[in-house]
């Protein structure tokens, strides 16, 4: 249904629709996480990797899994 009317959640003070979500958040990183645990832990850690700014966590990934620049799932990162 398309309307003019503004979103239901104006009515409420920021700090519940920061609460509100927060929790929506949670619910789809849960949803995500199980999904992509079911391809395995492998890939849901390689799925994080990739999503993250964090050179470190990167560099971390390449690193637990033993990873090369010879491998497909390396993950180049800016402090290489």
């Amino acid at each position: 249904m398309e309307t003019d009317k503004p979103s239901f959640m104006d009515k409420y003070p920021v700090h519940i629709q920061d609460v509100i979500m927060s929790d929506i958040a949670d619910h789809l990183l849960a949803q995500w996480l199980d999904s992509q645990l079911d391809e395995g832990t492998f890939y849901a850690d390689y799925q994080i990797a990739l999503i993250t700014d964090d050179d470190s966590v990167q560099k971390d990934f390449n690193e637990y899994y033993e990873l090369t620049k010879d491998d497909d799932e390396f993950i180049e990162h800016l402090g290489a």
